[in-house]
This record gives C-alpha cells, sequence and structure tokens, in this order.
C-alpha cells in the first residue's frame, strides 16, 4: 500500500497531467501567444484581490485563493453563507455545542481560532473563544463578493488564521450607489426554515462615501425530529424548539483618506434545552497618509465590546443565564506600503491590543477578581520581488502576549504566471493564538499556542480564454494542538483546553472552471486525510485512521448556470460527500458514573452514509425595472445530511433539513452620478 505522501504525488502528477500535455519546458511556455480578447473568466482571474495585501492576480497571489462573486452568489440563490462556502473546495460544516454551527477545513475542525472571517475589513471571530457561528447569520445577499484563502493566513492576519481566511465586501461598501431591498423566505413541508430582509443604501461621492447595511431575520435551525444522544429526553420537533435569528447593522463613512466603520452584530441560536446569544459591537478608525508616491502608512484604532456564547436555559422554571461574560478589546495598528521599484514591494505594521474578559454573573469565572486581562503586540512584514521566472514572496510575523509567550512564524512563496500557464510554491508556519477562556480553562493554568508547518503546490493552466484547471497538494501539521475537553460525569461539570502533540491532514484539490457567454460552470473534487501520526484521541476514528469525526474524505461539487434568455436564469448545483463518522449512539460502558450500581452508557461512534445535495435555483431579471424574482428548491433529493458534532461533545447530529422552498425578492434603485 502506497505510502500518504506517494498517494498525494500520485493524484497530483495524474490530474495536472493534461497541463503538461501543453508545454514541455519554461522557454515553450513562455513562447506561447497571448489572448487578444479578455473573457469574463479571465477578468475574474485577472482581478487583483484585497486579500493578497500585494498587487498581486489571483493566479499569482502567494496563497491557494477562491473568489466569488455576487453574480454567482444571486444565481445559486444562496440561503446563507454555509450555502456559498460547501461549493469551496476543502469546505465543510460541523456542529460545537449547543447546536452552534462551524466551520472544518481540508478535514481539520477549524471553528475555534483557525478561520479568521472578515466582513468589511471587521474581524468575526468572537474574543472569548475565537469561534464564528455559522448557519442563517449573515446577509449573503448583500455579498459583492468572497476571498478565501485556503490556507494559512497568519504571516499578515494573525493568530486567529491559522488555516484560512474569509474576506467578505458588501455591496453596500464597494459597488452599491443607491438604495437596495432583499427579502428571502425558505419554506419546508411542515415549516418556515427563514425570513430574512436585507435593506443596503450608499452614495459615493468624488471625496467622500457612505454606505449602510441593515440585516434581520428569523430562522431554524432544522425542521427535522432531534433525540439527544443518551436518549434522556423525549425527541423533539426541532422546528419548534430551535431558533436562529440574526440581526447586523454595518455603517461606513469615508471623508478624503478618513475611513470609518462600526458595526452591531447579534445572532441568537438554540438546541431544544438552550439558548446561545452573541452579541457584539465594533468600531474601527483609520487614515491612510501618502508620504510620498512610494510610502504610504495607514494608522488604525479599533474598538470591540462584545457578549459571547451568553447561555440562556429555555425551561419555564429557570431561565437565569448559566453563561454570561463580556470581551472588551482595544487595539491601534501602525502598517504600510512601500513601492521600492516597480518590481520589489513591501508590507509591514505592528499593533498593540488589550484583552479584558469580565464575569457578569459574579460566579467566579476568572477567579476573585472576576476578570482576565491580556496584553499583545506584534511586528509584521512582506516583501515581494518580481522576477520574469518567478515572484518571491518573503515574509514573517512575531508576536509576545504576557499569558501564552511568544510566537514567530515565516511565509515563503514562489508564484508567477507566464501566459497561459501559473504555479505557486508556498510554504508556511502558522499559529492560533489562545483567547480569553481558552487561557482561563488551562490545564494546570498553562497553555501555549498552536503552531502548523503547511506546505502547498498549485499547478494551473488556462487552456482557452474561458476555461481553466487548477490543482493543488496540500500538507498541513499542526503542533501544539489546542483541544477543547468535556467531562459530564461529575456536576456540575468540568471543561478544560490543553496542547496536545500533533494533528493535520494532507490532500488534494481540484477546481475546473468554464465560463461561456450564456453560461458557466466550475466542478471542484477535494481529498484529505488525516496524517499517519495524529494525536489527537478525540478526533480519531476508530478503524478508520484516514479521517477525523464528522469529517468527509472525499468531496466533489458543480456550480453551473446557464442564461436562458439574457434575463431569465437557472443554476443547478450538486454537492457529494462520502461517508463521515460521529458520535450518533451509546454503547454500555465499563463504568458506573452515577453510582446507581449499572454501567452506564457511553458516547458511540456510528457511521453516516454519503450523501448527494441537489438544489435548482431560477431567477427573473428586471421583471420590473430594478426588481429581481427568485425561486428555487435546495435539497431536491431530501437527502437530508446531518452536521454532526466534530468531537465527543455529547451530542448527536443534527438532522439535516428536508427539502426547502426558496423565494426571494430584489430591488435595487441607483442614484444618478454627479
Amino acid at each position: 500500500m502506497l505510502k500518504p505522501y506517494r498517494n498525494i504525488l500520485f493524484l497530483s502528477v495524474l490530474l495536472s497531467f493534461p497541463l503538461f500535455s501543453y508545454s514541455q519546458d519554461l522557454d515553450s511556455l513562455m513562447n506561447l501567444n497571448a489572448f487578444t480578447e479578455e473573457s469574463d473568466l479571465q477578468k475574474i482571474l485577472n482581478k487583483n484581490v484585497s486579500v493578497s495585501t500585494q498587487n498581486l492576480t489571483t493566479r499569482e497571489t502567494p496563497g491557494i485563493l477562491s473568489v466569488v462573486t455576487s453574480e454567482e452568489i444571486q444565481n445559486s440563490g444562496a440561503r446563507d453563507l454555509t450555502d456559498v462556502l460547501r461549493l469551496i473546495p476543502g469546505f465543510d460544516v460541523a456542529q460545537d455545542n449547543q447546536f452552534v454551527m462551524g466551520l472544518s477545513v481540508r478535514g481539520n475542525w477549524a471553528n475555534e481560532g483557525k478561520v479568521l472571517v472578515l466582513i468589511d475589513g471587521q474581524p468575526m471571530n468572537e474574543l472569548l473563544y475565537q469561534t464564528v457561528a455559522m448557519g442563517n447569520r449573515f446577509p449573503v445577499d448583500g455579498i459583492e463578493r468572497i476571498e478565501i484563502i485556503r490556507g494559512p493566513g497568519s504571516a499578515i492576519y494573525g493568530g486567529s488564521a491559522e488555516y484560512g481566511v474569509i474576506n467578505i465586501i458588501t455591496k453596500a461598501a464597494d459597488s452599491l450607489n443607491g438604495v437596495a431591498v432583499t427579502g428571502t423566505g425558505g419554506f419546508h413541508a411542515n415549516a418556515v426554515g427563514r425570513t430574512n430582509g436585507t435593506i443596503m443604501a450608499a452614495q459615493k461621492f468624488e471625496k467622500a462615501a457612505w454606505d449602510l447595511t441593515v440585516f434581520q431575520g428569523n430562522g431554524i435551525v432544522s425542521d427535522g425530529k432531534y433525540q439527544d444522544l443518551y436518549q434522556e429526553q423525549d425527541v423533539q420537533n426541532l422546528a419548534k424548539k430551535t431558533e436562529a435569528d440574526p440581526t447586523t447593522v454595518n455603517l461606513g463613512v469615508r471623508v478624503g483618506n478618513l475611513h470609518f466603520r462600526t458595526m452591531f452584530d447579534n445572532f441568537s441560536t438554540s438546541d431544544p434545552t438552550t439558548f446561545t446569544k452573541t452579541k457584539g459591537y465594533f468600531g474601527d478608525l483609520s487614515y491612510n497618509l501618502k508620504l510620498s508616491e512610494k510610502v504610504t502608512l495607514t494608522p488604525e484604532l479599533r474598538y470591540f465590546y462584545q457578549r459571547p456564547w451568553q447561555i440562556v436555559p429555555r425551561t419555564e422554571e429557570n431561565q437565569d443565564d448559566a453563561f454570561k461574560a463580556r470581551a472588551v478589546r482595544l487595539q491601534g495598528q501602525l502598517s504600510g506600503t512601500y513601492t521600492i521599484s516597480r518590481k520589489v514591494s513591501m508590507v509591514f505594521g505592528g499593533l498593540y491590543f488589550h484583552d479584558r474578559g469580565t464575569d457578569e454573573l459574579g460566579i467566579g469565572l476568572f477567579g476573585d477578581d472576576q476578570k482576565i486581562d491580556l496584553e499583545n503586540y506584534a511586528f509584521f512584514a512582506q516583501g515581494l520581488f518580481k522576477h520574469r521566472l518567478a515572484n518571491a514572496t518573503v515574509g514573517f510575523r512575531y508576536e509576545k502576549n504576557n499569558r501564552y509567550g511568544a510566537a514567530f512564524v515565516p511565509r515563503l512563496a514562489l508564484t508567477k504566471k507566464i501566459e497561459n500557464f501559473h504555479f505557486k510554491l508556498l510554504y508556511s508556519q502558522a499559529f492560533r493564538a489562545p483567547s480569553i477562556q481558552n487561557i482561563n480553562l488551562a490545564l494546570n493554568g498553562k497553555v501555549k499556542p498552536e503552531r502548523s508547518d503547511v506546505v502547498e503546490v498549485e499547478l494551473g493552466y488556462q487552456f482557452t480564454p474561458e476555461m481553466l484547471l487548477s490543482v493543488n497538494v496540500f500538507s498541513i501539521t499542526t503542533k501544539n494542538v489546542l483541544i477543547y475537553h468535556l467531562d459530564n460525569s461529575v456536576n456540575p461539570f468540568v471543561e478544560w483546553y490543553e496542547n496536545d502533540r500533533k494533528s493535520g491532514t494532507q490532500g488534494v484539490e481540484v477546481v475546473y472552471s468554464i465560463r461561456k457567454k450564456g453560461w458557466y460552470a466550475t466542478a471542484t473534487y477535494s481529498f484529505n486525510q488525516a496524517i499517519s501520526s495524529n494525536t489527537v484521541a478525540t478526533y480519531t476514528v476508530p478503524g478508520h485512521d484516514n479521517q477525523y469525526v464528522g469529517m468527509p474524505v472525499h468531496k466533489a461539487t458543480i456550480n453551473a448556470n446557464f442564461y436562458i434568455t439574457p434575463k431569465l436564469s437557472i443554476a443547478p448545483s450538486f454537492i457529494f460527500a462520502t461517508a463521515r463518522y460521529a458520535y450518533n449512539h451509546t454503547a454500555i460502558g465499563d463504568e458506573d458514573i452515577d453510582g446507581d450500581g449499572e454501567p452506564d452508557a457511553v458516547a458511540s461512534l456510528g457511521k453516516l452514509d454519503p450523501y448527494v445535495l441537489a438544489n435548482a435555483f431560477l431567477n427573473y431579471r428586471d421583471a420590473l425595472p430594478g426588481l429581481t424574482v427568485g425561486v428555487g428548491a435546495y435539497d431536491i433529493f431530501n437527502a437530508r445530511p446531518a452536521i454532526p458534532q466534530a468531537y465527543n461533545g455529547d451530542y448527536a447530529p443534527i438532522p439535516g433539513r428536508s427539502r426547502e422552498y426558496v423565494v426571494k425578492l430584489s430591488y435595487q434603485l441607483n442614484f444618478k452620478k454627479k
């Protein structure tokens, strides 16, 4: 049997064979004729992306990058951000505690501090645990584009970007100059899945601009029937026992080079016994100071005020908060760009922030003082050196915290687009910085930052102006893995964090895109397997060492759109995933935990069947001037794939939603340009 690395190498060579059938050496590649007319696909690929931090296109930026446009989001009829991300190679969704859903990346559970989510530059990771709750949360119909780094971003973005970065740019902030209103309704056979509304307004002037987005919604986690893992309660109808209700207000103002953005975010979700609420206020003030044609400095001040993971029992007898803590961050940063020459440039910066966690219930969460303080400073720099053979990117970040010590991560990359062909050779170290609760609940009071070594190689070839194939292989090895533990056998329960030795995955991702005048399609394939030296028992599937709990090994997607007329389009999509393993039933254990003289039930792993999610959405633009009407169905075959917990946290998988019929209305009125 081949070793894991040999499997990956074999697949990458096999899948990228067509690339080399068109070229034999570097000289022949450089002599290829350029296409004279830029296609729609080339316009997307050649667009500079802000998440890359420097002036490089999608095919040359030093990261494995996916870009999703507003056109693709609208055509697909995506109900929420989860629908968009599941079409991205390597991304999936799994369950945390209290039915809070989070992301997995390349076969790794990534909910706590491993994927940084930005909306118009504002980090959405909460400060207590560094999680980002997914589901019916963000205003997906108000998104202009999403830039996704499928790989480490710590060298520039810090300790919340160990495995990836999701950068969301809203229409109001980027492209809207007018007023837009959208409404979404989702309907199951016996329940209302969601009702969401978004209002956006923005106005652009020569030296000023403002934008406002208001998003309000109501939803449910699932319409299925749920049996708790230990069968201690009656079967619950989740359509009546869960909620997923978002509220977001996002305001930005620009006057000259002065930028201000503030945001209010409130998301309430629940399982059958508990409400979980996350509420936050954000403020950001920055100024672009152009010292010369070559040097720009940006001082920035940020303020965060949050109440994450506020837990409230939903019983009539007890509705007092079970967990309520406040997290506040004050951050100052100075960053800059220096264009030394046409071929040499750099970005650099330094920052300081102070975090404070405060117990608002007075139950000793942070000890006798009822609070915990963290102080952090960091320095980062990245240089880009352009050459006719390759672009070289060299960068690093140094960060030090008063509670967990220091972390240093370098970044090296060689990238180049040579006519039709491009390649990327990437090596990065990354880290996950322990957050307030990671430190507060640390076993024996000590915890270290996670550290990851990531190697990535991407090869791509543009066969025609409308057609691109790219293949990448990756290897992720994470050491000092921060692991959450829970012991429910004692009353009150005990929870803690500790560093385990090693985890990670290796795999292959393939993206094939074709974009014609009347239609486009993207097909992807993801393969990932657990590293053979994994030591994290809570992620392990006994007898299936190649995968982790809750994660599929193989995933394939197709996302297409056909313009039947200039106004009418239909967009089918398909997501296929192989079997997953989850704690979905109980077995008789060896211990008598509750002291009744009999062995007690323990959570046991079971197999979740492979699934195919088939969706279709129909859009009719300008039904009336400015009005777009869309209707469609999600999970047409009613496969209802469950959402498993990514570890043994005493939750059975959330039953998947049944077929959902979706209706969308959007109206846009543009202001006259002045």
